[in-house]
């Protein structure tokens, strides 16, 4: 849910972004502000939406079971609950403490690069709608919105950038948990699919898919 309300979010950013480059001629540029200010209106709503439904699903990160594996094919659902314990088809593995231990690393690890990922997707949508009110600011003022559009993508390598960092670094942690509950807990194994090009992948490009 929480990744389907950043996506809508942040693609009503981009929309009215792209409302606010300027228009052909008097009448265009009218009505490109008229479609801006629609659109930044819009986003600010879906925002308010948005911080009220991440707050439940960081709620949710620290309450609820975590899901392993939901669209992998030909693998029952598995999750982890918060207590460490692994749930295969809904009914509960047998676990040693250690291995409860290792399953509560794991989901701590995981949780961690969860939170880190909302974080993201927030501050992306937030500066989409900044970027959005100054270029429709500065198409008010005459200005335009190319140097709106330069600044916003400045303020966004300052900003968005140390994030990604953050949570690429968590992910050696991440490996190592999950290398050492799949060692431990057989039944684990086949949900356990992160490797280390994922680490790489994050570090190298700031792509995230675990």
């Amino acid at each position: 849910m929480t990744t389907q309300l950043l996506r809508t979010l942040l693609a009503t950013t981009l929309l009215t972004l792209a409302a606010c480059q300027p228009s052909a001629g008097n009448g265009g540029l009218a009505q490109g502000i008229n479609q801006a200010q629609k659109g930044l209106q819009k986003a600010s709503e879906e925002m308010e939406n948005a911080r009220q439904e991440i707050a439940e699903a960081q709620h949710k990160l620290d309450t609820e079971n975590m899901s392993l594996g939901d669209s992998r094919p030909g693998l029952p659902k598995a999750e982890v609950t918060p207590a460490g314990e692994l749930l295969v088809d809904g009914k509960p593995v047998a676990m040693t403490p250690a291995q409860k231990a290792l399953g509560l690393a794991y989901r701590t690890q995981l949780q961690g690069v969860a939170s880190d990922g909302i974080a993201i997707g927030m501050e992306g949508a937030r500066l989409g709608i900044d970027a959005a009110a100054a270029a429709l600011k500065g198409l008010m003022n005459g200005d335009g919105g190319q140097a709106a559009g330069k600044q916003a993508e400045a303020v966004a390598r300052e900003r968005i950038q140390p994030q990604v960092a953050r949570l690429c670094a968590r992910l050696p942690a991440l490996l190592q948990a999950q290398q050492a509950w799949a060692a431990a807990q057989p039944e684990f194994r086949p949900y356990a699919t992160m490797d280390q090009s994922d680490v790489d992948d994050c570090k190298d490009k700031g792509i995230v898919n675990l």
